[in-house]
């Protein structure tokens, strides 16, 4: 399995780092995306990658701290991104539910950081809340502009999308994959299960979002990447294929996703 979105640089995680990443890889993990949000998440993503062969960073700024970002932290980003371990920039977007930062500047931020993307040769993480419409122009010119898609990679990820399957359907003709987390598991979250069940199998991969969004049983607790468990189940359940189909499909995707070279002990299976 692989858990495509988790702030593992999060203070719920201060002081049991390494307990969680044994966790994870006992529970079957062969990779987890941590993303930045800010430039301190940035730089903990970055810190927490070195030790770990299954942590891959990925480094953005929020839509909440689009105000906050200035033409020093693009360059500062667009350096951070171009290192070789960096799988990814983001978590990018628009966040038009919680409207933390002016809209202008949301809108300006996250087309900055594509251009960025673009230039890198990198995919990029998407959140977009209460703005799964408006950001389509922005990710439609960023993706007809990727290097990635004349090399049959995906442009990028909808992180945790909580829009309607033909929303999701846009953004797969797009280039983009789509993610299902963990809350895919809430007695009321059907959109998500029929988004998993009606795309193609090529265009799916899950994600905790770890410290946020655990499953149904353990709601009200901290999420982490060991319970991605729950979001393949889902997946699973949706489609009518086994649990390990699903692990193994949403693996394969991620690695595609992320350019991350199958490991020698699958790529033979």
């Amino acid at each position: 399995m692989f858990d495509s979105h988790c702030h593992l640089q999060d203070s719920a995680f201060d002081g049991d780092i390494d307990a969680t990443l044994e966790r994870a890889a006992a529970a079957g993990l062969f990779g987890l995306t941590v993303c930045g949000y800010d430039a301190e998440s940035n730089a903990a993503a970055l810190a927490l990658s070195s030790p770990s062969p299954i942590v891959f960073p990925a480094v953005g700024f929020h839509p909440h701290e689009a105000s906050k970002v200035t033409p020093g932290i693009l360059t500062d980003l667009e350096s951070q991104a171009k290192l070789p371990g960096v799988v990814a920039v983001g978590e990018i977007g628009l966040d038009f539910y919680h409207d933390l930062s002016p809209r202008d500047r949301q809108r300006k931020v996250p087309d900055e950081q594509l251009a960025i993307a673009i230039r890198v040769g990198k995919p990029v993480s998407v959140h977009s809340r209460g703005a799964e419409d408006d950001i389509y122009g922005h990710l439609a010119a960023y993706a007809g502009a990727s290097p990635l898609r004349a090399q049959g990679r995906p442009v990028g990820v909808m992180h945790c999308f909580g829009g309607t399957l033909p929303q999701a359907e846009m953004y797969v003709a797009l280039g983009f994959l789509v993610s299902i987390p963990c809350s895919s598991t809430y007695p009321n979250n059907h959109a998500s299960r029929r988004i998993a069940a009606g795309l193609p199998p090529d265009s799916l991969v899950v994600e905790t979002d770890s410290p946020y969004l655990p499953p149904q049983q353990l709601r009200g607790r901290r999420n982490e990447p060991a319970h991605v468990v729950a979001a393949v189940q889902a997946v699973a359940s949706a489609r009518g294929i086994t649990f390990d189909e699903a692990a193994e499909m949403t693996c394969r995707n991620a690695w595609r996703l992320f350019g991350i070279p199958i490991p020698a002990l699958v790529a033979t299976t």
